[in-house]
């Protein structure tokens, strides 16, 4: 996140992450939820990600089978969730947590539209987290929708003040409390205007 506060900002990939299904690595097997993390954590910083599969970069026997695990399929699943928003637009903002940005794996990430009309939130784990609501400046109202980062599926999560463009002279402070589905691992929160 450091480097995107540079001037001018300076493009950062995390080229060569922990690789799926690694054998070498110190604290165990690299699953599908290792992948997910590293991507979002990468790009809602400010950066960018790059996927790696290890019988697919030793060219293994059974690397052709290595094409359909299930980080591989995760992947197209983030581009779709990110690419559905101006990803251009945004900026990291982990000042968007009230509290629960978590810590190290479970750390969660976030970033916002420069406009203030939406917000993505990864939560890497299942914990609750309590959102700055009036960070959404262009509504008195916002919709929450949960994205479950392995399948693209979303629920809502429902309608919330914001605070801002109300009836009062002085915007409030208005946040919010989520928890993620108990059915998922680890989720992705948009809360956009509406």
């Amino acid at each position: 996140m450091s480097d995107c506060l540079l001037t001018p900002v300076k493009p950062v990939v995390l080229g060569e992450g922990a690789y799926e299904d690694g054998p070498e690595y110190p604290l165990g097997p690299i699953t599908p939820l290792v992948v997910r993390k590293q991507a979002w954590w990468a790009f809602l910083a400010g950066g960018f990600h790059t996927y790696g599969q290890n019988q697919m970069w030793r060219m293994e026997p059974g690397w052709l089978a290595a094409l359909d695990t299930p980080g591989a399929f995760h992947m197209a699943t983030f581009k779709r969730i990110v690419t559905a928003r101006e990803w251009w637009k945004w900026v990291p903002d982990q000042s968007v947590f009230v509290n629960g940005p978590g810590s190290g794996p479970h750390v969660n990430a976030a970033a916002r539209s420069v406009d203030g009309d939406w917000m993505m939130i990864y939560l890497a784990g299942k914990g609750d987290v309590t959102i700055h609501t009036d960070k959404i400046i262009t509504s008195a109202q916002c919709k929450a929708t949960w994205f479950d980062p392995q399948t693209g599926e979303a629920s809502e999560a429902g309608t919330f003040p914001t605070g801002n463009l109300g009836t009062g002279t002085f915007p409030e402070w208005k946040n919010q409390t989520f928890r993620p589905p108990s059915t998922s691992e680890d989720a992705v929160l948009i809360v956009e205007a509406c």
